[in-house]
């Protein structure tokens, strides 16, 4: 399953033909390191609150697939806007609160250490990410200051 989407235009034809439809690839976010990343924790996720007991699978667990979602959402968000400087908090905001989420688990003894160790990676990994991403916007952003 690959996310792509997609623009259409219409080429007009000639008289009494009609116009052919040419697809533009218009998702920009993919490339991102920091989306892939996310993606991959996404899917991480997913695997890991399979194996929930039924009693956490619909609680914990949902908690943890819609921060999860809210997260690349943000992502995608930031990559899309000029100014991303309302983005990051928010994109910092979700991984803490995954952080919690998780170690509320690994205390309900619902998973082990080393998967809370394994998930933790993916969080300080995404979290270097999205600071290097921070600090080129607001850098740049100086820089753009400066020139007018």
């Amino acid at each position: 399953f690959e996310l792509f989407y997609y623009f259409v235009a219409e080429r007009p034809g000639r008289p009494g033909r009609p116009g052919r439809l040419n697809f533009f690839h218009m998702s920009r976010y993919l490339h991102l390191p920091v989306f892939q990343k996310a993606y991959d924790l996404n899917l991480e996720i997913y695997r890991t609150t399979h194996s929930f007991p039924r009693e956490y699978k619909y609680t914990l667990g949902q908690k943890l697939k819609e921060i999860s979602a809210e997260l690349l959402d943000w992502i995608v968000a930031a990559n899309s806007r000029q100014d991303k400087k309302a983005c990051f908090p928010e994109i910092k905001s979700r991984i803490e609160r995954l952080r919690i989420h998780f170690r509320t688990a690994f205390d309900l003894k619902i998973i082990k250490d080393r998967r809370l160790e394994y998930m933790n990676r993916f969080f300080e990994e995404i979290s270097r990410q999205v600071a290097g991403w921070e600090k080129w916007f607001f850098d740049n952003q100086e820089k753009r200051r400066g020139v007018r």
